[in-house]
């Protein structure tokens, strides 16, 4: 009763501030400033505004073969790259005093997309949670941010993107739990990577060329764009000399892509799965992980 007396506050005062209008409005002003930052001399600039500023790719070629190789998920702006700036700006001491605000502000600037915003409040509600010391569960965080993201912007109810968002969130934070300090094991990534494959298919059936060598190409290459690309793009931004290293990184992708899906081939004929019994397949793994990983903190409790 709390949490429905809560989301109905927010929406209520989401509804009453023009809390949508207004986001989109500021978002837009921040996106076209970050949009004209971009250097222009640069070979492959639809993927540095779309990895940087969060454009839909202009690029159909790279967008199509991203989806084609189940990739599409790890380019866009999505948990990742809030994860990686959050570490990077723990590192800068000035920015210690307002963690929150860099990341608001690109949120903002990546148009306040639902795996932007979703991220965000995850975030944010991880950081409450631990300075007010809730120990609210992951997989309830997880839900929370989802919850309050349709709060503020109802229509995003039909989002495939949101829902993505939330699947490869669900699963980081199950994985983590169950491999605890062993996460960034090459057995666990292999795992994290197969269970977003058959996770994934919800949303990408229909879109996508659902084939085994998806989970190995989202192994090797998934990496390389978000270890890789994400932190160049930025930097090219600070250092615009340094274009043609991003030029050469995103031509080299490109390269693979193509190779990659010579041997996927084309994906079959088939149609989506309808929105809502992807929100119900969302909610039965979110409850089942739920009653997982407090079976196994219950576990752990009794072996100590």
């Amino acid at each position: 009763m709390i949490l429905i007396a809560l989301l109905a506050t927010i929406f209520s005062f989401s509804y009453y501030f023009g809390l949508p209008i207004k986001l989109t409005e500021y978002s837009l002003a921040l996106h076209h400033i970050c949009l004209r930052s971009l250097p222009n001399t640069i070979e492959n600039l639809g993927s540095l505004e779309a990895l940087v500023c969060g454009k839909n790719m202009q690029d159909l070629e790279i967008k199509q073969l991203l989806v084609q190789t189940s990739l599409i998920h790890i380019f866009i702006v999505s948990g990742s790259h809030f994860i990686f700036l959050q570490k990077i700006l723990a590192r800068i001491p000035v920015l210690r005093l307002c963690p929150l605000l860099p990341l608001c502000l690109y949120a903002l600037v990546t148009l306040c997309q639902p795996p932007s915003l979703r991220s965000l409040l995850f975030i944010i509600l991880a950081k409450i949670s631990v300075s007010k010391k809730l120990f609210i569960p992951p997989t309830v965080l997880v839900f929370l941010s989802a919850a309050v993201s349709i709060a503020i912007f109802p229509q995003w109810i039909t989002s495939r993107s949101l829902l993505m968002s939330l699947l490869a969130a669900l699963v980081i934070v199950v994985i983590s739990d169950f491999w605890s300090k062993e996460s960034n094991s090459m057995p666990a990534l292999f795992l994290t990577q197969s269970v977003l494959y058959f996770t994934m298919g919800f949303c990408l059936w229909g879109f996508s060329n659902l084939h085994p060598l998806s989970i190995l190409l989202n192994l090797t290459l998934g990496p390389l764009i978000g270890g890789l690309l994400f932190p160049l793009s930025l930097l090219v931004v600070i250092i615009p000399g340094l274009v043609f290293l991003f030029d050469y990184a995103m031509n080299g992708l490109t390269w693979l892509l193509l190779r990659s899906s010579e041997v996927l081939g084309n994906p079959g004929e088939a149609s989506p799965l309808n929105i809502y019994l992807q929100w119900l397949l969302f909610l039965a793994l979110l409850i089942c992980s739920y009653f997982y990983l407090v079976f196994k903190k219950r576990q752990k409790a009794q072996d100590a």
